[in-house]
C-alpha cells in the first residue's frame, strides 16, 4: 500500500479539516519522490511564511511527507503537521494489515475488518494525544485518568509548563459535545489550539477566548466544546482559572475543611463569535488538592438507571482526601466503576488531580 493509492479522496478528506483557510495555512501531502498528491488551504500572500515538514513513516521507512506553510505560530503549525503525518502513516499501516487479511475472508467480512482496523487506528492516534505520564513538578503531585466510552472519544486534557514562564503550570480539560469519530476529530483540532493559546495568552480567560474565535471561524460541524483552563504559580500555589461551560473543579483542603466547587462559568466554545469569561482564583495551601473532571464521572449509570451524581463524587473525594493525587484519582475511579457494575459507560471519563505537596515532603 502506497500513498498514491490513498490519494483518490481519502487523503484530501483527512487534511481538509486542518486547512484553516481563515488563518492562511496550506497543508500538502507528498509521496516518497516529492510528488504532491493533495493540497488543502492557501498560505496567503506573505513572502516569508513559516514552513514545517514532517516525514510519513511506515515500518521505519519514510514513504512521503506532510508540509504545512503559513503565517502562523510555528508551534501550532508543527503540532498539526506532526499529527497528520502520524495519522497518514498509521492509516497506511492499517490498510496494509487489512489487505493482508482480505484474501482470507469474504468481501463482506473484509469491510468489517477494515472498519475495525480504522477504529483501532483512530483509538491509537487519539491516545497519543493524551499525556501518558504526568510532568514531574517539584512540590506538586499530578495524576490523571482517561477512559473513552467508545473506540474514540471527545474528552481531552493537557498539563504542561507554560512556554517562557517555567514557574507557571498550565492545566486544561475539555469535553466535545457528542461522541465517536466526529468528536474525536474536533478534539484533535482543538487541543493544539488550546495549548498554543495558553502558551501565548496572558490569562486562562484570554486563552479560551482566542480558541473560541478560531473555532467559530474554522469549525464546520455542529459540535461544541466545554473547556476549563487554569494556571498555577508553582512558588505560591496561586491558581487562576476560567471556565467555558465545563464542570467546575473541586477543591479538597488539607485542613479537613469542606470540599467546595470553584464556581464560575461562561459560554461553551464554538457557539458564539465572541465570548467574555470571568476568572476565579484560589491559593493551594500545602496538602490542598484540586480535581478537574468531565461529566462522564457524574453521569455514570447504575443498572437501575440512577446517576452517580455530585454527592457520590464528593463522598469518594472525602474518603481519600488524606492520600496522594494518584490515590484520589484511583478512589474516584473505583467508586464510579463499582456503581456502574456491568453497565456500559455513558460518556467519556477524564480526571486530573493536582495536589500541592504537604510541608516536609
Amino acid at each position: 500500500m502506497t500513498l498514491d493509492r490513498l490519494a483518490g479522496g481519502r487523503l484530501g478528506t483527512i487534511i481538509e479539516p486542518f486547512a484553516m483557510h481563515g488563518t492562511a495555512v496550506s497543508i500538502a501531502i507528498e509521496d516518497g519522490s516529492g510528488n504532491v498528491l493533495v493540497v488543502a488551504g492557501d498560505p496567503g500572500p506573505d513572502d516569508h511564511p513559516i514552513e514545517v515538514r514532517r516525514p510519513i513513516a511506515v515500518a521505519g521507512r519514510d514513504i512521503g511527507a506532510v508540509t504545512g506553510r503559513g503565517a502562523v505560530d510555528r508551534r501550532l503549525l508543527d503540532a498539526v503537521v506532526r499529527t497528520l503525518a502520524a495519522s497518514v502513516g498509521a492509516l497506511v499501516e492499517a490498510s496494509i494489515a487489512v489487505e493482508a487479511q482480505t484474501d482470507a475472508v469474504l468481501v463482506a467480512d473484509a469491510a468489517a475488518v477494515r472498519i475495525d482496523a480504522e477504529l483501532t487506528l483512530g483509538r491509537r492516534i487519539q491516545r497519543s494525544f493524551i499525556p501518558l505520564t504526568s510532568p514531574q513538578i517539584p512540590g506538586y503531585e499530578i495524576a490523571s485518568h482517561y477512559e473513552a466510552a467508545r473506540e474514540v472519544g471527545g474528552d481531552f486534557f493537557d498539563v504542561f509548563r507554560i512556554r517562557g514562564r517555567s514557574g507557571r503550570l498550565a492545566i486544561c480539560i475539555a469535553d466535545v459535545t457528542g461522541k465517536g469519530i466526529a468528536a474525536a476529530l474536533l478534539m484533535a483540532f482543538a487541543r493544539p489550539l488550546l495549548h498554543a493559546a495558553l502558551d501565548h495568552a496572558g490569562t486562562p480567560a484570554l486563552a479560551l477566548e482566542r480558541t473560541n474565535r478560531i473555532l467559530v471561524e474554522e469549525r464546520y460541524s455542529s459540535l461544541f466544546i466545554t473547556a476549563l483552563c487554569a494556571t498555577v504559580r508553582l512558588r505560591t500555589g496561586h491558581v487562576r482559572l476560567a471556565n467555558a461551560g465545563h464542570e467546575p473543579p473541586l477543591l479538597v483542603p488539607a485542613d479537613g475543611g469542606p470540599i467546595t466547587w470553584l464556581e464560575g462559568s461562561g459560554p461553551l466554545l464554538g457557539a458564539f463569535a465572541q465570548i467574555q469569561l470571568a476568572e476565579c482564583s484560589t491559593v493551594l495551601a500545602p496538602g490542598d488538592l484540586v480535581l478537574l473532571y468531565t461529566d462522564g464521572v457524574t453521569d455514570a449509570r447504575a443498572p437501575s438507571g440512577e446517576r452517580f451524581g455530585d454527592a457520590r463524587l464528593v463522598e469518594a473525594l472525602d474518603a481519600s482526601r488524606d492520600g496522594t493525587a494518584a490515590d484520589v484519582v484511583e478512589a474516584v475511579c473505583d467508586a464510579y466503576h463499582r456503581f456502574q457494575v456491568d453497565e456500559p459507560a455513558a460518556d467519556d471519563v477524564t480526571l486530573v488531580a493536582i495536589r500541592r505537596a504537604p510541608r516536609g515532603h
